[in-house]
């Protein structure tokens, strides 16, 4: 077993995949000290464990490493305190209250292509510290109204750190002596540190109020509400990490997906052409078809929650397998979207399996890159704007290739990331 916890921590995709494949839908893991956890990936046993009994479902106790840095945020609380955080959220993430984040996205794209043009278009390089603070920008501006100034670095840079120790604690399936994750561990808390004192900062900082406007509207809505300073802090903390570090991985990878296969971006671009090179609003957005089916078939295939894991409060049947209760269950995005049994060719990148007429025959929980049932991800509608104007944006102004030589290949960390980035050579369009 020790050799499968050891694939488990550099690859667990790769693992659960595997492991499907050769022993089929529900797969029971066991640890040398005898507990156990059940992996499954038909969309049947992840429809019960997101919808049709997902009461029977807890996550608070098995987000340990997670809650460490997000507290009872959206992404690790559950119950009475989820459904308190979602009503107080749910407005400022309504379909009708995104054009502020359209202007954002719009300028802050604009800024960062222009800085690609003056570092000499022909260049390689990796885009996705670029995309990186791109998003990070957007979530400061667009959801928070919050300037940064010269801490925005300090700020990101302890933001990535936090992630980092949270991922490698995540997957770590023994534990280790505390000698042996002492520095680790003091980087990780000294980086919590720094991001609750600017927390801080921004709370106590006087807002103007800006008439007519919903930008700001998350922050908004959390400083307007009853709730306490340190639910607050979570949620600030679990926003700007799911609208930052999770939208960028996607847009990295559509990306790199486009320089690979020019005939789909020389379809993108020719669904542009109507606008005239001007960047899309959301009600253009009904007329480039093409360009969101390239977005759901990245996400398809490099999504960025690749995985999550739930675990039974009683017994319950899964596939046709009876699960005790208390009995951690896996799922994972990345495997149920290629599931051969639904997914033809399932490693082919092929944005017209998400036309009309084909998706009507899939199973729901065949795809979920935003979850689905009561925790159905909260900024899906903001993550498909900015999806969809910074992507159109890019292809609009440049041709891509991947670097000669280069090789994206995804890793599973907290999110499913470009392991060694995305290398890419732009041309003019």
């Amino acid at each position: 077993m020790w050799p499968v916890l050891w694939r488990l921590r550099r690859d667990p995709v790769g693992v659960y995949r595997r492991s499907r494949q050769r022993y089929g839908d529900v797969v029971r893991f066991r640890e040398p000290s005898g507990a156990s956890w059940v992996f499954v990936a038909h969309p049947d046993a992840v429809a019960t464990v997101h919808q049709r009994n997902h009461r029977n479902y807890s996550r608070g106790k098995l987000n340990g490493p997670f809650a460490m840095l997000l507290g009872e945020g959206l992404l690790t609380s559950e119950r009475e305190a989820w459904s308190v955080h979602r009503r107080v959220l749910a407005p400022p993430f309504r379909r009708d209250r995104q054009h502020d984040v359209v202007d954002v996205v719009q300028q802050r794209t604009g800024e960062m292509l222009d800085e690609w043009a003056t570092g000499g278009v022909g260049r390689r390089f990796d885009v996705c510290p670029d995309v990186e603070r791109l998003t990070f920008r957007v979530v400061l501006q667009a959801m928070f109204d919050i300037d940064l100034g010269d801490r925005e670095e300090s700020v990101l840079r302890h933001l990535t750190e936090a992630l980092s120790y949270v991922s490698s604690e995540s997957f770590r399936m023994y534990p280790l002596p505390e000698w042996a994750v002492a520095r680790s561990r003091n980087r990780f808390e000294a980086s919590v540190a720094a991001l609750d004192r600017e927390v801080g900062v921004v709370l106590a900082t006087p807002r103007a109020n800006i008439g007519g406007s919903d930008r700001g509207a998350v922050f908004n809505a959390l400083a307007q509400s009853d709730l306490p300073a340190r639910a607050v802090r979570d949620e600030l903390l679990t926003m700007l990490h799911a609208g930052q570090h999770t939208v960028a991985t996607s847009i990295s990878f559509a990306l790199y997906l486009l320089a690979v296969h020019p005939w789909a971006a020389e379809r993108v671009r020719e669904e542009l052409v109507p606008l005239c090179g001007r960047p899309p609003k959301q009600d253009d957005f009904d007329s480039l078809p093409y360009l969101r089916r390239v977005l759901l078939e990245t996400m398809r295939l490099y999504p960025p929650a690749w995985g999550g894991v739930r675990e039974t409060v009683d017994e319950d049947h899964l596939s046709g397998y009876r699960v005790p209760g208390g009995t951690p269950v896996v799922f994972s995005q990345y495997v149920t979207h290629r599931h051969p049994e639904i997914w033809s060719d399932p490693d082919r990148f092929d944005p017209d399996r998400f036309t009309s007429e084909r998706m009507r025959d899939l199973p729901r929980y065949a795809y979920f890159p935003f979850g689905g049932g009561p925790h159905l991800c909260i900024g899906e509608e903001a993550a498909m704007v900015e999806l969809t104007i910074v992507v159109a944006m890019v292809v609009q102004r440049y041709q891509l290739r991947l670097a000669p030589g280069a090789k994206v290949t995804p890793l599973a960390l907290l999110d499913l990331v470009p392991a060694n980035g995305v290398p890419l050579i732009l041309e003019k369009a």
